[in-house]
């Protein structure tokens, strides 16, 4: 016969029904939902409330009773706190009360009753965390309206809109799908662990893409939690996959010698793929290289182009000085008069020798990886499970020059900042450092440039 009583631990009526084999529990709602508390028979404990996930009290019954019938779940029990315990307690709760409390401390409180897995959301004051996670995505990688990239430029760090625009891009692929219209104070840890093994399981996305995917995430919620609107960082103690990455293969001596030998599609492309390949540079500074970067034996490399940025610093954020041998400088030169826009004499005009139809853009860096596939594969060279594009120049200029030159100086020619010693001779290259790799450079690609006033025409 069930029974009602007042229990003063829980405040509340409970329903008291004897249960099979002599089991009891106790019966009570909150916000509606009926929760069910058995009692060990053994212990006289009361185990930890489980919610029926039911509003209808006959369905909560019938629940209760099946878990009585086959013990699930039990639950942890409950162990009676100590005097000390309950007094901790009474003055938390009375500070809580009391002490004046900043939204900084109330989300503090917030954090640590979520990361103790009492507290499953925290919104702060101004409500930010209700926000849809996706929405607050868009908005951080806004590149003109986000406040995070708005401080970071302010603060001289490196951020491009092309970086922006593949952040969004990656977003929208793989951030949406999964997390659909989860709000931002909603997202934890397993969450994010989930996604992370879906990535890994599902994708087929090499590790560094992976981390790359999580990167575009976690960086914007170590941010939300930084500026307060989330009362935890849910991505903190989130593991990164580890493994081997994709690397970049280069031509052997002779396959490099055979590709430049033949006719080429495009004379920019052919052009451009020789200046990287005897002098290191990356696809992004050939297209910006202009008339006035020409030297007599350097070129002057102090920017890059991008086609969401337009002329930005290099990579590294410096300028550089690097040689250059006369016969690419000839072909350099010889594009130049090419140019359909350089017909001004007016020495304030600055053309790009890398032209396009239009005269403030250089080429697109599709036309040197296209014109690239297409020499490769009129050469007849097998690059299957290979990955050859134009950057792949660049590391066979720094692993050629490094068989006869020390690397820390190939690395101040190149821009790697993997050395500290190419790091602090960058701003300065030495006349004499100029003079030797540019000799080299002509011996080591001797067999290359023999060809250079015959092909790519």
């Amino acid at each position: 016969m069930e029974q009602i009583k007042y229990d003063k631990g829980v405040k509340k009526l409970l329903h008291v029904v004897p249960g099979v084999f002599m089991r009891r529990y106790y019966l009570y709602t909150q916000n509606g939902i009926f929760y069910a508390a058995l009692i060990d028979q053994e212990t006289g404990l009361t185990l930890t409330a489980k919610s029926t996930g039911t509003k209808n009290r006959d369905e909560a019954l019938l629940i209760a009773a099946d878990w009585l019938k086959n013990e699930t779940p039990r639950g942890k029990q409950r162990k009676p706190r100590t005097l000390n315990q309950l007094n901790d307690l009474k003055g938390i709760l009375r500070a809580c009360r009391t002490v004046e409390l900043t939204t900084e401390d109330a989300l503090a409180i917030a954090g640590i009753l979520k990361n103790r897995g009492l507290l499953e959301t925290g919104i702060t004051k101004t409500n930010t965390g209700q926000k849809a996670l996706i929405t607050f995505l868009k908005e951080f990688w806004d590149y003109e309206n986000s406040p995070y990239i708005r401080d970071k430029l302010a603060h001289g760090h490196r951020i491009t809109r092309r970086y922006c625009h593949e952040a969004l891009l990656i977003i929208a692929k793989h951030w949406v799908p999964y997390f659909g219209n989860k709000s931002l104070n909603e997202i934890n840890r397993q969450d994010l662990r989930g996604f992370s093994l879906l990535l890994k399981e599902k994708t087929g996305l090499a590790v560094k893409s992976i981390n790359n995917t999580l990167l575009h995430g976690t960086t914007a919620l170590k941010w939300a939690y930084t500026e307060g609107l989330i009362p935890a960082d849910p991505s903190a103690g989130l593991t990164r996959f580890s493994g081997e990455t994709t690397r970049r293969d280069i031509l052997t001596e002779a396959e490099t010698e055979k590709l430049f030998r033949i006719e080429w599609h495009d004379r920019r492309a052919y052009i451009g793929c020789l200046l990287a390949c005897t002098s290191g540079l990356r696809s992004g500074e050939i297209r910006a290289i202009r008339q006035q970067d020409i030297g007599e034996v350097v070129l002057n490399v102090s920017h890059s182009w991008s086609d969401f940025d337009g002329l930005k610093t290099p990579k590294n954020g410096e300028s550089r000085r690097v040689p250059i041998l006369p016969e690419v400088r000839g072909l350099l030169l010889e594009l130049l008069k090419e140019n359909p826009h350089n017909k001004n004499s007016n020495p304030d005009i600055n053309p790009f020798i890398f032209y396009s139809e239009k005269a403030d853009r250089p080429c697109s860096g599709d036309l040197f990886r296209r014109g690239l596939e297409l020499a490769i594969k009129a050469a007849g060279i097998v690059i299957t499970g290979r990955k050859i594009d134009v950057h792949s120049f660049r590391h066979y200029y720094a692993s050629r020059m490094a068989d006869k030159v020390a690397s820390d100086k190939v690395a101040r020619i190149t821009g790697h900042k993997s050395r500290s010693m190419a790091e602090h001779y960058q701003a300065h290259v030495a006349e004499g450092v100029i003079v030797e790799l540019r000799a080299e450079a002509g011996e080591i690609f001797s067999n290359i440039l023999q060809f250079t006033s015959k092909k790519g025409a």
